[in-house]
């Protein structure tokens, strides 16, 4: 049997909630051959890249592809997220690490994976010198596009962040909008809940977006035309 991987990731950009990498796993009788049948069986039943779908259309597909494959994912937190970079870290080392450890519980023979870098094969080396097996890996800039295995884990991904920021919203009793920064109703919330203890779990506070509101909203240091 041929276990075959796909992995993307949604949730990068955002300043609430978490980032989602969702693997797309499936075992083939006869490898590459059956490999590019079950691609073609994919886009049939309309998988693509998460982005080109509708939020409907996306949901409906995940619940179809549960039956499909096995779907799993890594989820890093905002609490997760702070902490590898107020550590030093950096976000793209984060990501691989939680894909090689996954990666390391299923050891399939195949993975192909939408590159986080503009280097893929630089990142695709990076990756495979994390796992602890021997596998070949495809990885390639704009992979969600390019084959229907990891658009399906594209869908994963961003179905569960999706669906968390739905919790979220149901949970505060508000509108918090999408989490991403431009968002405007985003915005509103950050500028009106920034510091709330209540909703502190939510935020990434190592983000731009947090610190500068963080900055905004700092006393002004006094100078020496203060006191004259």
């Amino acid at each position: 049997m041929y276990k075959v991987v796909g992995i993307d990731e949604a949730g990068k950009g955002p300043v609430l909630g978490s980032m989602f990498i969702g693997f797309s796993i499936i075992t083939l009788a006869n490898g590459l051959k059956d490999l590019n049948e079950y691609q073609d069986h994919l886009k049939d039943m309309g998988v693509k890249d998460s982005k080109l779908l509708t939020p409907k259309k996306r949901n409906e597909l995940y619940h179809l592809l549960k039956d499909e494959m096995s779907l799993q994912y890594v989820q890093l937190t905002p609490a997760i997220i702070d902490a590898n970079f107020f550590s030093g870290g950096k976000l793209n080392d984060l990501e691989m690490r939680g894909m090689a450890k996954l990666l390391n519980d299923l050891k399939p023979d195949l993975v192909i994976v939408d590159a986080l870098t503009a280097r893929p094969d630089k990142f695709g080396e990076q990756l495979k010198k994390m796992l602890d097996f021997d596998c070949k890996i495809i990885s390639e800039n704009k992979a969600d596009v390019k084959y229907t295995i990891v658009g399906a884990a594209s869908i994963c991904a961003k179905e569960l962040r999706e669906q968390e920021i739905g919790e979220i919203k149901k949970n505060i009793g508000m509108n918090c909008g999408s989490g991403y920064p431009a968002d405007p109703n985003t915005k509103k919330f950050l500028e009106e809940n920034w510091d709330s203890k209540e909703f502190s779990f939510i935020f990434r506070k190592s983000w731009k977006t947090y610190t500068n509101m963080e900055d905004k909203h700092k006393p002004k240091q006094k100078t020496l035309k203060d006191f004259q």
